[in-house]
């Protein structure tokens, strides 16, 4: 599964101002020749009046493989101790993938900071056929829930060390290239490594293909977070044993010398770190609108098993197929912000945006203990940062977040401080925070452990208070509402930004639900862009091959 490469871009200083629109290219006339034998580059836009010709090839990627460091410049995720076993710290690509980029310097910063960018211009959208997505269907009834993990054990034969003698002083199993796991695995790399425990690329001797291997830690609170979270994975497989709702499955489970190991498929890089490598350039709305129905669809399965995912954002999306076609991209990239100015020269397009929700190490039952604190900062619901009851509306809010994240580039609220946050909520929402959720918050606040934050003064969200600094202040009222975020200049727009909206009901009792959401006529809605030209120049060069 490699993906072509083309030479990374960071922007450069520029003003945004307009560039005169080419004319559209004659396609046919291009390629009356035959189909060219790399990918090529070619310029797209929404505006009218298209145009270009190509301009580079897309050289092969050498497919760097994953090492230990970090990829993501944000705080740590404001989360209960006890969290997910799927948090694992690599450099720039999902625990469960093989891939990642050797290049992927670039921070995220919050938007306010002052922009990069580059001279830009515009191309046209055309009409297209609509979309067709499979009719959501739910699980069949009964749905059946996996009250205890199974978990066989596995005695290595060969060894006649003890248990510790693999482990390290953290309990964390000691990797060393083509040792056995087992009689089954065969380590080859280590992938990544978290709190919880280590991934590793294993070549699975049975089965002759290579897996994603987590081995957790041989400490007992970890062993415990481990085995809640194969809980949720087994449930999950139970009820859709062909994965038709694209939910990571464990394909085998097992305790190894003190060291619960989950063994899942290998795919490629997350959404995020796709962004990452792509300079953070917007993925194009077609794409936008395949991801969320295929996110919404593996959510509403989740939520007819009565699971509530709890921490749903991009690092947590996977693609099947990280394979890309590279395009001029020289336009205004949208913003949340009236302080940001962003321009990419070209972006990365995916030839197939086939996403696998993972990480269901925080996933609770409804009928379940629910932690106070859920979700990471920037995906996280008003309900929850109220210290209120929160249930299937929480990831409701956070796929609201992902989608314009999606349409932007850039993390819609990036903040760490919740009066700050709530400010935001109701600079980009365009209105105060409901009356019925101040009310309850309120009353919550008066039964609330003492050092309890209340954050409301008559109704109203005290903000600013005498703490706040300048730098916030200026940051609230820089964001942008939603409807100048996504301005409904077209049908697709409109519908989406209504959509939106309908997610980001502050009342998660008035909060759109998934099912609803995957009626919404936005998904009937069609555009022409880089997404679709990208799908047509893959499906003929595949054609051409057969």
């Amino acid at each position: 599964m490699s993906a072509a490469v083309a030479p990374q871009h960071r922007p450069g200083a520029s003003d945004c101002a307009p560039r005169r629109r080419p004319r559209e290219p004659d396609w046919n006339s291009f390629y009356k020749n035959g189909l060219p034998k790399e990918v090529i580059v070619i310029e797209d836009s929404p505006d009218p009046a298209p145009s270009h010709a190509p301009t580079r090839a897309v050289l092969p990627d050498p497919a760097a493989e994953n090492g230990l460091s970090s990829a993501r410049k944000r705080k740590a995720p404001e989360r209960s101790d006890v969290g997910s076993v799927g948090n694992i710290t690599t450099n720039g690509s999902s625990i469960y993938s093989s891939h990642s980029e050797s290049n992927l310097s670039r921070k995220r910063r919050r938007v306010g900071d002052p922009p990069d960018s580059t001279p830009s211009s515009s191309l046209s959208a055309a009409s297209v056929k609509r979309p067709k997505y499979d009719e959501y269907k739910p699980p069949r009834l009964p749905t059946q829930r996996v009250l205890t993990a199974d978990i066989r054990v596995v005695h290595d034969e060969r060894s006649h060390g003890s248990a510790a003698s693999v482990d390290d002083e953290d309990g964390h199993f000691i990797i060393i290239p083509e040792q056995r796991v087992g009689r089954q695995y065969r380590i080859e790399k280590l992938l990544g490594q978290g709190t919880f425990g280590k991934v590793v690329k294993a070549y699975d001797m049975v089965r002759q293909e290579h897996v994603a291997l987590k081995i957790i830690r041989s400490i007992q609170k970890y062993r415990d977070a481990a085995r809640i979270e194969l809980r949720v994975l087994q449930t999950l497989r139970k009820n859709d044993p062909t994965n038709r709702y694209r939910c990571i499955h464990p394909r085998d489970s097992f305790d190894y010398k003190g060291h619960i190991c989950i063994t899942m498929g290998l795919l490629d890089s997350s959404i995020f770190d796709f962004l990452k490598s792509n300079s953070f350039a917007p993925f194009p709305n077609s794409h936008i609108q395949n991801m969320a129905h295929q996110l919404l669809t593996s959510v509403a399965f989740l939520h007819d098993l009565k699971l509530v995912h709890t921490d749903l954002k991009p690092e947590n999306i996977l693609l099947h197929d990280g394979a890309y076609q590279a395009f001029t991209y020289n336009r205004n990239i949208p913003s949340v912000s009236t302080a940001t100015c962003r321009q990419v020269k070209q972006r990365r397009v995916l030839l197939k945006p086939d996403i696998c929700l993972i990480d269901f190490g925080s996933a609770t039952f409804e009928d379940e203990y629910h932690s106070s604190v859920v979700s990471t900062r920037h995906y996280r619901a008003p309900e929850v940062i109220l210290g209120l009851d929160w249930s299937y509306p929480c990831d409701i809010w956070s796929i609201g977040c992902i989608l314009v994240e999606l349409f932007t580039g850039d993390a819609l609220f990036q903040t760490h401080e919740n009066r700050e946050h709530l400010a935001m909520m109701e600079a980009v929402c365009g209105r105060p925070i409901d009356r019925g959720l101040v009310q309850r918050a309120n009353k919550a606040f008066k039964t609330a452990k003492p050092g309890t934050i209340n954050y409301f003064k008559r109704l109203k969200l005290d903000y600013p208070i005498t703490e706040t600094t300048r730098a916030s202040r200026r940051f609230v009222n820089n964001m942008k509402k939603l409807e100048n975020i996504i301005p409904p200049t077209n049908p697709f727009l409109s519908n989406f930004l209504d959509l939106l909206r309908k997610m980001f009901a502050f009342d998660p009792n008035n909060r759109i639900t998934a099912r609803e959401a995957l009626r919404h006529p936005w998904f009937q809605e069609s555009t022409r862009d880089d997404g679709t030209e990208a799908a047509r120049l893959h499906a003929e060069r595949v054609s051409a091959i057969r």
